[in-house]
């Protein structure tokens, strides 16, 4: 199995120091499907600081569903998570709201995998 909480934790470790997580209250849960089964693990960003935790959130803020094919588009940029959304590959449940707030610092945790 392709483990993308492996990239996600890989991609914490190098995160620019200066990135602000102060005042950020998020959890976001992964469910990728692959021919052998799910992958689950969530993103958790409280107190200043952000884990890649494997398996399900206690309490998660929103919850992402993808196919394996489709999260390996979206990490590598080939697929806008917008157009995944709005094409039905990605499933999106919980707090959108709160997602869309911290839509710049997500953005910055994305590129920081990407390198």
């Amino acid at each position: 199995m392709n483990s993308f909480a492996d990239h996600t934790a890989a991609a914490l470790e190098r995160l620019d120091p200066t990135v602000d997580l102060d005042g950020v209250d998020l959890v976001i849960e992964q469910h990728v499907t692959h021919d052998d089964g799910d992958e689950v693990w969530h993103l958790r960003i409280t107190d200043g600081r952000v884990a890649s935790v494997t398996g399900p959130a206690e309490r998660a803020d929103v919850t992402l569903r993808q196919d394996a094919a489709t999260a390996k588009a979206l990490r590598d940029g080939s697929v806008h998570a917008q157009h995944a959304f709005l094409t039905g590959r990605l499933v999106i449940d919980g707090d959108i709201s709160k997602l869309l707030a911290h839509g710049d610092l997500l953005a910055t945790l994305l590129r920081s995998g990407s390198a």
